[in-house]
């Protein structure tokens, strides 16, 4: 009786139970800290949740309540809801968070957006390669996507205010010139 695959076939489908096995294997892995802690888990729910309540909320330079806020007004207001405090301004909150290579939902996104290349708008990191911001120039708080040009070109880093010590502090201790990629 002749062979129901050919070898090739059979090296296709040998090569493709081990691409699953390890994709199965994967689903094990230990999750970074940060996302175990129920606390972290729990203030990252909260963060999330108060920014997605203001989206359409009108921006306001210098404003930090429902009634109307800027980028860095709307970050402070929602980790507030968590029950942490952030300094006010886009830069004084990159330079006080620890800088992450790679963000979890709730964790913070700077941009240069002006022309002095100083650090000038941040955003809540949402998941799923969405970010929820106060945009000046739709006029109100939004959750855009960050696969747009604009974004990816001005994005200097994430950073990080949950889990650690930076965790319900007041202001965490700067780090330096920022955050690195």
């Amino acid at each position: 009786m002749p062979p129901i695959f050919s070898p090739h076939a059979h090296q296709i489908l040998m090569a493709l139970w081990l691409l699953a096995s390890l994709l199965w294997l994967g689903g094990c892995a230990t999750p970074p800290a940060s996302s175990r802690d129920p606390h972290t888990a729990a203030a990252r729910q909260r963060i999330l949740g108060a920014a997605e309540r203001l989206v359409g909320t009108p921006y306001v330079l210098g404003g930090e309540s429902p009634g109307g806020m800027d980028c860095s007004g709307l970050v402070q207001y929602a980790y507030l809801q968590a029950g942490i405090r952030l300094p006010r301004t886009a830069m004084e909150q990159f330079q006080s968070g620890r800088p992450q290579r790679k963000v979890l939902p709730g964790d913070l996104l700077f941009f240069r957006t002006g022309s002095d290349g100083m650090v000038s708008h941040v955003g809540i990191y949402a998941g799923k390669g969405q970010m929820i911001h106060a945009s000046s120039g739709s006029g109100q708080v939004r959750k855009v996507s960050l696969n747009r040009r604009y974004w990816r070109q001005r994005l200097v880093g994430g950073a990080t205010f949950l889990g650690g010590t930076t965790s319900l502090v007041q202001y965490a201790a700067p780090f330096g010139n920022g955050p690195s990629g």
